[in-house]
Parts: C-alpha cells; sequence; structure tokens
C-alpha cells in the first residue's frame, strides 16, 4: 500500500473511502471492504483518504483517546485491500469548504469517480458538509456516492466513542465484538524491576502509549503475539501498586512454557477479557497467588477459546 502524508494528484481515476477511521471496527470495515470491492469490479485504485488524529481532538474539542496506533491502522487498511491511503493533518485543510473538498480534493487531485462513507460523515471548514451535500455534489459531476447505514450491537450504534468507553470501563470483550478484533497495545518491552521472577510469575513490562485510551485497570486474560505467534497470557493494566508503582504500564505473563529474552522487542498485547480491578497487595507472595487464581478462572471459564481462542 502506498502511503500519502499529503495530498498529490493522481492520475489513475480512484475509488475513495473518506473518514477518520479510528480502531477501523466492524462499521469502518463494512465501508472499506465495500470500497475495496468496488474499485476492483470497476478497475479503480482503491484509495483511503483520513486524518492521523481526529480534528475534535486538534480543535481542542476533545481529549486524544485512540484505539490503535498509526503502524497498526496502516498495516490494517492494507490487510482491506486498500491500495493507497492519504493520511493528512487535517489542519492544513481546516479551512477548505465543504464544496471545494470535494471539487478540489476527491475529484480533481484524487481522480475519484466513486466516494464511499459513514451515515455520519462530516467534512469541510466548521463541518458544515454531510453526506447528503456529498451526495449532491458528487452527482453535478457522475461521481457516484456510497453512504453506509449504521451498524448496531445490542441496539446501539457501533462507535469509536462508544468502544472507547467501552475500554475504559473494563467492558473489553464487547470492544473486541465492535472492533472485530482484540482491542491490542503493540509496544517495545521494557525493562522492568523483575519482582515477578522472585515468585516464579516473570512478566514483561510495556509502556502505553500516552495518546491511547486507557483500559481499566486490572488482569485480563489477554495473548501475547511475538513475532507472529499468539501466547495464551494474563495482563495487569495500571501502576503496579503493590511493588509502589506510579506510571500506566502493561505487564503481561506469557503462558505455558514459552521462553527467550524480548527485552527491546516489539509485541502486540491482545486484551481477551476482564477479570478483576487492580488492588495493593501486602506483599508478593499475596500478589502471585491472587495471579494463579485469575489463570485458574480463566482455563475454568475457556476464555481463550470463547474469545478470539486459537
Amino acid at each position: 500500500m502506498q502511503i500519502f502524508n499529503k495530498i498529490e494528484h493522481q492520475n489513475a481515476p480512484s475509488c475513495v473511502a473518506v473518514g477518520c477511521f479510528d480502531g477501523i471496527h466492524i462499521g469502518h470495515q463494512k465501508i472499506i471492504s465495500n470500497m475495496c470491492t468496488y474499485a476492483k469490479e470497476n478497475n479503480l485504485v482503491s484509495t483511503v483518504f483520513t486524518f492521523p488524529k481526529s480534528p475534535s481532538v486538534l480543535l481542542g474539542r476533545t481529549p486524544e483517546r485512540a484505539i490503535m496506533t498509526q503502524s497498526e491502522k496502516m498495516k490494517t487498511l492494507e490487510s482491506l485491500g486498500v491500495e493507497k491511503c492519504f493520511s493528512i493533518d487535517f489542519l492544513t485543510i481546516k479551512d477548505t469548504s465543504a464544496e471545494e473538498y470535494i471539487e478540489n480534493i476527491l475529484l480533481e487531485n484524487l481522480c475519484a469517480k466513486a466516494v464511499f462513507c459513514g451515515f455520519n460523515y462530516r467534512f469541510g471548514k466548521q463541518a458544515r458538509g454531510d453526506s447528503e451535500f456529498l451526495h449532491d455534489i458528487c452527482n453535478k459531476f457522475n461521481v457516484q456516492t456510497f453512504i453506509s447505514s449504521p451498524i448496531c450491537y445490542c441496539d446501539s450504534v457501533v462507535s469509536s466513542s462508544r468502544i472507547r468507553t467501552l475500554i475504559e470501563n473494563g467492558e473489553i470483550s464487547t470492544a473486541n465484538k465492535l472492533l472485530g478484533k482484540p482491542f491490542s497495545v503493540e509496544q517495545t518491552i521494557v525493562e522492568g524491576k523483575h519482582n515477578g521472577r522472585t515468585v516464579g510469575i516473570p512478566t514483561v513490562n510495556q509502556n502505553l502509549p500516552p495518546e491511547f485510551v486507557t483500559p481499566r485497570f486490572g488482569a485480563y486474560a489477554s495473548f501475547a503475539v511475538v513475532d507472529g505467534t499468539r501466547f495464551e497470557a494474563i495482563t495487569n493494566v495500571g501502576t503496579r501498586p503493590t511493588v509502589g508503582g506510579v506510571n500506566k504500564n502493561i505487564e503481561t505473563h506469557i503462558l505455558g512454557d514459552f521462553s527467550g529474552n524480548l527485552y527491546g522487542k516489539t509485541v502486540r498485547t491482545e486484551l481477551l477479557y476482564f477479570i478483576r480491578d487492580e488492588r495493593k497487595f501486602d506483599n508478593l507472595t499475596e500478589l502471585s497467588d491472587q495471579i494463579k487464581r485469575d489463570i485458574k478462572f480463566i482455563y475454568e471459564h475457556n476464555i481463550y477459546q470463547k474469545y478470539f481462542g486459537k
């Protein structure tokens, strides 16, 4: 997939999906997959026009609570079949009118012959453009528009904001259903205090990206993905109060007979199921005993098989 960080004129006719696509949840996947299918059937270049950061964040209206890193976003788009992605700093086009956005950016520069978006898509200066306006302007130029209907789960619309709230509340298994994949953090393993080794439960540590949504502090059934291989694991998200921790981090114990030095490697930690809240124990032995009970709970309830199991 080709990635562009600025608007560049394209000669090949394209089919364009537009949106922020934070998390690329099942609603986003539907829009992008439909776009890619249409592009293939009509000999067009499958293209996404998006932003690395939400306009509402850049304009100071909402705090940043990203669901995935930009690297993971690009990988996911490519896996869906996208050939070109324009990931543009919103501030460079924030004063572009809705009509100019369509005519100058989508039609003239991206050479769009069809445009796909969600039902609630807003664009242009002060977000004055909507999906109906997009349809009307594109229609003048004989450009097809496809507006996706909302996807609902448990009688509520699937949205990035809903997923963020679920993650923050520890409802991770429901968030994963809306994402269509496990919520994950892909970060480099950093040096820890090696406290877990002293009680027979060695762990690896990752920093939680500051721009990320913060999962509810506590213990989770998880997967650790190392060099493409998925291992069953148990993860604590929080500050590690038992050992006097302060900063937010992710601490994972990989189950089974895993061995190897992971320091400096990039590992993807996938959260599957919230087990319990983080709390301070009197000593490491008490913490170790609780983790063993947590692991027993995971296997008794077949968590790995039930939630994105092998």
